[in-house]
């Protein structure tokens, strides 16, 4: 469809995508980089690449998994440039309800120390959680933004989760042998 587009349709198409989908590659970025300004370049970058292969677009799936897998290269290939490999795990205080300030600051704690502990599982478990539980992907999106199978996003899914289990499990006993 894209391909025979003129150039102003072109440009209202990707205006169109950058308005439904900017908000969701600046996340997706995010979960990569952890840094707001640098999200924000490659955000930039991903559009210019988005616009460049409208004509490449095959509609073997939706944009937005076509522009979410073309966000996370361009992310991976950002680190993979820069070596980068500590980042900070955003404060996630705006996912919380309206609680009492006890139960605030605990939740609040509680999350990002599950995040931390996301953020240090290996790669290959991390980037799966991310995209599935922060970026609201289906297992299915997953498999086309990584370029892997069903079943080896069901696996790295799995065994994140295990990871984290044993993680969470791991450091509520540590606590509470700490206190005896």
């Amino acid at each position: 469809m894209a391909s025979t587009l003129s150039d102003g349709q072109r440009f209202e198409l990707l205006r169109e995508l950058m308005e439904a989908y900017s908000r969701d590659v600046f996340l997706i970025v995010y979960g990569y980089v952890h840094d707001r300004h640098t999200s924000e370049d490659i955000s930039q970058d991903v559009f210019l690449k988005v616009y460049d292969h409208l004509d490449s677009f095959r509609q073997e799936s939706s944009y937005k998994t076509w522009i979410m897998r073309i966000a996370a290269n361009c992310a991976k290939d950002f680190l993979r440039a820069s070596a980068r490999k500590t980042v900070v795990m955003d404060d996630m205080s705006h996912l919380q309800s309206e609680l009492s300030v006890e139960q605030t600051v605990i939740a609040q704690a509680q999350g990002n120390a599950l995040w931390q502990a996301v953020q240090d599982l290996p790669d290959i478990y991390r980037e799966v959680i991310w995209l599935y539980y922060a970026q609201d992907l289906s297992v299915e999106e997953i498999a086309h933004v990584t370029d892997s199978s069903l079943s080896a996003i069901k696996t790295r899914l799995h065994r994140g989760r295990e990871l984290l289990r044993a993680v969470w499990e791991g450091s509520g006993e540590s606590e509470s042998t700490r206190r005896s």
